[in-house]
């Protein structure tokens, strides 16, 4: 019963974490869970490269969970208040306030260091990732763990990279199980491990309808585009064909990302993937004044960063074709969006399926994960919105080769 317990609500992390899926490169996607007493007072993901993770976010909500809603955590909090001397007229307050209003990694870190007061014995914490015991941008998430002493430590899938790794044997006083829904962890980690393997991944991004329809018609969600437009943040290049220039002419920009996303990173380069078109070509383009490059053919695709393909089936057919048998750039993630509509059109599903593979050392892709969009984005960006199914998108992931669990990372 307790592995079934475990399973519950680790499953509820990584599907957290899910909604972060790439844009925590060139770092892991990782989600955290705080349980205490049958009850969860803090659900958080690991957003973004550099700033805090997700155990550190997770100590920041349940300590804020605690200050408003337990008496005896508010009476531990308070005596720990009059050893430190602060002398405030609500000391309680001006503590949730300040809390509130600390982004920086370390200076979450130095906060629950100095007041958690013991609040946290009776708590559960359930990581989908080790807990990373280094030094780097942000300070070690292990050490933060072994200061508060939760009474249990759930861990889904172990860090071994060279920097990171001892985790667990930082945390050896604690009471810790391993292994829980390691498999799903492992498929959360894909783009971090091969990451880790080649500094690259490449993501093609599609949007297309139910019938598999995607050039007439709005797709995308609200929702979708403020992804979509996070994740160009990330990317160090935009990858689009110029039939697409031609006929859309894109802006290819970050306009509807949120401020993380958009702070301290820099557009990313455009990449013009055609035969035919020129240089002198592009100032008839909205992307005219960006850093942009034409290059004729695949083996052009730059080896390593974070690249994003946009596009339709047909040029996705194409460069799988184009790849195969190749020592090119492969496209590792399919991503992509499907709006809730349904058209039936024979021609046009045949034409929006990708082919059956007939060649058995053609790449080959497992659904890894799918999610639905409505307003998670729009609530992070603090846009109010009616709950429209209608408006809502499903989400799919498909990694490449398949889901090899059994990999060591």
């Amino acid at each position: 019963m307790k592995y079934d317990s475990d399973s519950r609500f680790m499953r509820i992390a990584l599907d957290y974490a899910w909604n972060f899926q790439t844009l925590t490169l060139p770092n892991p996607c990782v989600g955290a869970l705080i349980l205490c007493n049958n009850t969860i007072i803090a659900l958080q993901a690991h957003e973004k490269a550099g700033t805090s993770h997700a155990e550190v976010l997770a100590c920041k909500e349940a300590f804020l969970y605690k200050i408003t809603h337990d008496e005896i955590a508010k009476s531990a909090i308070l005596e720990t208040c009059k050893k430190q001397g602060l002398n405030k007229d609500n000391p309680l307050l001006y503590l949730t306030e300040t809390l509130q209003n600390i982004q920086d990694s370390k200076h979450i870190h130095d906060f629950i260091t100095m007041y958690h007061s013991g609040i946290f014995h009776e708590c559960e914490f359930f990581v989908t990732l080790e807990p990373c015991n280094h030094y780097g941008k942000t300070p070690p998430c292990a050490e933060l763990l072994k200061t508060i002493q939760p009474k249990r430590i759930v861990i889904a899938h172990e860090d071994n990279t060279p920097n990171a790794s001892g985790g667990s044997n930082t945390l050896s006083h604690i009471p810790m199980t391993h292994g829980i829904l390691r498999d799903e962890a492992h498929i959360l980690l894909f783009p971090f491990l091969q990451w880790q393997k080649k500094q690259s991944f490449t993501l093609f991004k599609i949007a297309h309808k139910l019938h598999g329809e995607y050039k007439n018609g709005v797709i995308s969600n609200e929702d979708s585009r403020i992804f979509t437009h996070n994740m160009r943040c990330i990317a160090d290049y935009i990858i689009v064909s110029g039939a697409t220039l031609r006929d859309d002419n894109p802006l290819l920009d970050t306009r509807f990302s949120l401020p993380f996303y958009k702070q301290g990173t820099p557009i990313p380069k455009i990449l013009i993937l055609s035969k035919t078109m020129q240089d002198k070509d592009l100032k008839n383009y909205n992307i005219a004044h960006r850093n942009v490059s034409i290059i004729r053919s695949i083996a052009e695709i730059p080896r390593d960063g974070f690249k994003v393909i946009e596009g339709g089936f047909t040029l996705l057919n194409s460069l799988l074709q184009d790849m195969e048998g190749t020592n090119t750039t492969q496209i590792d993630c399919i991503m992509g969006y499907i709006a809730p509509i349904f058209h039936l059109d024979k021609n046009v599903l045949h034409k929006a399926m990708i082919k059956s593979h007939t060649n058995t050392k053609q790449n080959q892709y497992t659904l890894a994960h799918t999610l639905t969009l409505t307003d998670f984005w729009l609530k992070k960006a603090n846009v109010t919105t009616k709950n429209n199914t209608a408006m809502t998108n499903i989400m799919y992931y498909l990694f490449i080769n398949g889901i090899k669990t059994n990999l060591s990372t």
